[in-house]
């Protein structure tokens, strides 16, 4: 696996933004506004910025409230060459996963979903369709 990028799960998305983009100037590769989703430069891994609420629905979470402690606010995002085999390989090694390997179209990614011991969210990845 190859650690991607690290997606921080925020409170007030645009709040957020004008916060990496404006006071760390971190340079901006791709931005959402009607997704909330933000992409920033910061070498080979990445850090991505998304709705807590947003997130929280895609991996059937959606019920739970924005500050709960079980919602995350960051996600560890690895990328792996076929997200299928590495979710049947991690099973087999005894992790619980929180949703099975599925398509996020509107990602553009077919996506996995587990925590580690302390309930951090971690994702495995792969683009849909093409390469990166």
């Amino acid at each position: 696996m190859k650690l991607l990028q690290i997606r921080l799960l925020v409170k007030d998305f645009r709040k957020s933004v004008s916060f990496y983009k404006n006071q760390l100037e971190l340079p901006i590769n791709l931005y959402e506004e009607d997704m909330e989703y933000a992409l920033f430069d910061t070498g080979e891994t990445k850090i991505e910025l998304l709705p807590r609420n947003v997130m929280a629905e895609g991996v059937g979470e959606k019920n739970k409230p924005v500050d709960a402690e079980a919602q995350s606010t960051f996600l560890f995002q690895f990328k792996v060459e076929d997200v299928d085999r590495s979710y049947e390989y991690l099973h087999e090694k005894s992790i619980m996963f929180v949703n099975a390997p599925h398509d996020r179209t509107e990602w553009g990614a077919r996506v996995a979903h587990f925590r580690d011991p302390d309930g951090n969210l971690i994702e495995i990845y792969t683009m849909l369709g093409r390469d990166e």
